[in-house]
């Protein structure tokens, strides 16, 4: 065997546990296979027939067969006893098409949890379920990987075609896990991905599938006796990449790299110096020798303190003997041509020896990478089926849910154009168009001073006013006011008259009797009644001073109210009129001008709202369902795997939002004629403004009816002043008579008690 040569010797696999089924054959190499990930029963049937209820709106009927099937494919495929053979790819292809299918007929989240354990700790009873389809295509992704890296490390490498198998099986295990990580990972949506789909485990497991692919290639090297250089670049690549799958590692399996990266680093090294003798660099040969003492040094030590680890197991210790064999066998290598090269060094060539780190670094040969499956990548499995529950697409009769997609950016679009095109900025111009009448108060301006009309804020104020009653209302309120005070004080005064007459008659009896007369005094008995009453009277003088204040606002404001309770008619009649002045000359032309403008503004409302409502009626109505399936059908070809993108959809789009240009072209002219209308407003205004300023009628009347207004407000005012009045003396009605009665009951105890006394 060649010096620095894989081990000749048959060797088991030092992987992970297989599934159940045929385990690794005694003639391979120490490999490792990514470990089976395990999964928990579960059905499809309810989550995807209540999706298609809810969402799609479908009888759920028509599906119930390829719900079934679903379930019974994923059954078969993950949970039948799998085993690392052709069969169970077959199997796992087969599903993994379907749930790539079903990814394009459902969203990500349809409410349905996928249960798998994670795949370096599959004893844990804690599971990681997801409510996402990327999760469960991502998880059969990974089952197919490991079973590519167990049939890597079963397939015998005693030959350059077994190698050259193993090297395929872990090249397509590397493109499984690659494609987990570059287009299903990132669709999970997690915050925390779960641990063996983490970007760095991932990653991790890519390196180690490529290491070992590459060690099959260097293997296939070492045994056509290539050449030393040929050799060293093959291990050195064999080596990065197990370096670079240390980070994101299980921890069982960072010994086993370690190892291996420091063993093929020296064995490239030792190669390099063979090379080195061959072209005569003897002091280079020294330093490449040195080197390659030293890796393997690293990698010896790592075995020994490995021992009860993944080179040792219970059922076996082959591996770590036979592995550890090759590293010892290279160390008596490189030491004997050490010894060797030294002393022709010393004796005969007396070359400088170069520093480890003034070595040029040896080239790399890289001769792997990641190959996906064509099953994965053109996932239509089910071409090659028998089974006719499994032999076509489940759920082919659905609406690519990329239609439906689709369907919702065009409802965006359309909302966006009727919304903010057309609703949003017709209101922008009402709004605008109200901002400007509230700046010229308008129409108030000109109802203040036009003599047929009054405002209508004055015209709602005097409805209200006449229709509760008017001024008349107002005066049987305060008239009841003052009946109920009245009875109130005389309730208090019946009170303290039976209190003041049984003292008298008390202070008669002491004085008849003298000292037989033995009972208390009245003035010692009386002092709570007396006390509570005076503070009802405080109370009573305090309420009767509001009233007071009430009364002279009605009596302050009395005229304007009975003006506001007259008819319309008279109440416009009742006010200062600018025609009556012979001296002034009242331009009622501009009057009428400026109340053809608003007329017209309120026209152009009127439009503008009609424009509006036959926007959302044409939104409501706008259904293209049938332009998205056929531009479906035509990106597809028929094929129901192309991805879809709502973005190949935008010609579609594009013509059917045309029917909306004509609504927005009229909100192009509403705006322009709208700047135009406002302007002409103005200048009106300004000249109307002219006119009146000064006009002392014009000021009579605006003062009139500001006076009238002001007179609504004092009469809310009053009109909640009597009602609380009411309430406060029909409460305090109860309290006072409660009040004489106590004190009439006093009385009349005392009277009995006296009685009795005077027997």
């Amino acid at each position: 065997m060649l010096r620095g040569a894989p081990s000749s010797g048959n060797e088991p696999d030092s992987g992970s546990t297989t599934p159940t089924g045929t385990g690794p054959t005694e003639d391979l190499p120490s490999l490792l296979h990514v470990p089976w990930k395990q999964t928990e029963s579960m059905t499809w049937r309810h989550a995807l027939l209540q999706y298609i209820t809810d969402a799609y709106a479908e009888d759920p009927v028509a599906y119930e067969v390829d719900a079934d099937a679903l379930d019974r494919l994923r059954e078969d495929s993950l949970l039948s006893n799998p085993s690392p053979s052709l069969t169970t790819l077959e199997r796992l292809f087969t599903y993994y098409s379907q749930v790539s299918f079903i990814c394009s007929r459902f969203p990500l989240n349809i409410n349905l949890g996928f249960p798998w354990r994670p795949a370096f700790k599959p004893s844990s009873k804690a599971g990681e379920s997801l409510s996402n389809l990327n999760y469960e295509k991502s998880c059969v992704l990974f089952c197919i990987g490991s079973v590519y890296s167990q049939l890597g490390c079963n397939e015998s490498r005693i030959s350059t075609d077994g190698i050259r198998k193993s090297c395929n099986y872990f090249q397509h295990a590397a493109g499984c896990f690659q494609l987990i990580e570059t287009e299903c990972a990132a669709d999970l949506r997690v915050a925390v991905q779960p641990t063996d789909l983490d970007t760095a485990t991932l990653r991790s497991i890519v390196n180690l599938m490529l290491a070992q692919a590459q060690e099959c290639v260097w293997q296939k090297a070492v045994m056509e006796h290539m050449k030393h250089g040929t050799i060293a670049r093959l291990a050195i690549k064999v080596a990065d990449f197990y370096e670079a799958a240390l980070p994101g590692a299980p921890s069982d399996w960072r010994t086993y790299m370690e190892v291996k990266a420091a063993y093929l680093t020296a064995v490239a090294q030792y190669h390099k110096a063979n090379e080195c003798i061959s072209n005569g660099r003897y002091g280079e040969e020294i330093s490449r020798l040195r080197a390659a003492e030293t890796y393997n040094r690293k990698a010896l030590d790592a075995i020994a303190a490995s021992y009860g680890g993944i080179f040792l197991t219970r059922k076996n210790n082959r591996i770590q003997e036979s592995f550890a064999n090759d590293v010892r066998l290279l160390e008596e290598s490189i030491e004997r041509d050490l010894m060797r090269a030294e002393k022709d060094n010393d004796l005969v060539y007396l070359e400088p020896v170069p520093d480890a780190s003034q070595l040029a670094p040896i080239l790399r040969s890289e001769m792997v990478r990641p190959i996906a499956p064509l099953d994965v990548t053109e996932p239509t499995h089910w071409l090659k089926e028998v089974d006719e529950s499994w032999n076509h697409p489940l759920f082919e009769k659905l609406v690519p849910f990329a239609v439906h997609q689709a369907a919702s950016v065009y409802r965006d679009k359309k909302d966006y154009i009727v919304q903010t095109d057309i609703v949003a900025r017709c209101t922008e111009l009402h709004d605008n168009y109200k901002r400007t009448c509230d700046e010229l108060q308008l129409p108030h301006a000109v109802d203040m001073v036009d003599p047929h009309t009054i405002p209508a804020t004055l015209v709602a104020c005097a409805e209200e006013v006449q229709d509760e009653g008017g001024a008349q209302a107002i005066r049987d309120m305060l008239n009841n006011v003052q009946h109920m005070a009245n009875k109130v004080g005389e309730l208090i005064d019946e009170g303290f008259n039976a209190l003041e007459e049984e003292n008298e008659e008390d202070e008669l009896m002491r004085r008849r009797h003298g000292s037989l007369w033995s009972r208390p005094p009245s003035q010692h008995l009386t002092s709570a009644l007396l006390t509570q009453g005076s503070k009802y009277h405080d109370t009573l003088q305090a309420a009767q001073k509001a009233d007071r204040i009430v009364r002279a606002k009605v009596n302050n404001w009395s005229k304007a109210i009975e003006a506001l309770s007259k008819p319309i008619p008279d109440l416009i009649r009742s006010l200062p009129c600018v025609t009556d002045d012979e001296n002034s000359q009242f331009p009622t032309d501009l009057l009428e001008r400026i109340r053809m403008l608003l007329q017209e503004c309120e026209d152009a409302q009127a439009r503008r709202q009609y424009t509006m409502d036959e926007a959302r009626s044409l939104a409501a109505a706008d259904d293209i369902s049938e332009a998205l399936l056929a531009k479906a059908a035509a990106l597809t070809n028929g094929s129901p795997i192309v991805k879809l993108e709502p973005e190949q959809f935008n010609d579609v789009f594009t013509r059917e939002l045309k029917k909306y240009e004509g609504l927005q072209a009229q909100v192009e002219q509403f705006t322009q004629k709208h700047s135009h209308l406002l302007l002409r407003l103005r200048e009106a205004h300004e000249q109307f403004s002219l006119v009146v300023q000064g006009n002392a009628t014009v000021a009579r009347r605006e003062k009139a009816i500001r006076n009238l207004e002001q007179a609504f407000v004092k009469l809310k005012e009053i009109r909640i002043n009597l009602v609380e009045g009411i309430k406060f003396y029909s409460e305090y009605t109860d309290t006072l008579t409660q009040f004489r009665d106590a004190c009439r009951d006093f009385a009349l105890a005392r009277r009995m008690e006296a009685s009795e006394l005077g027997r």
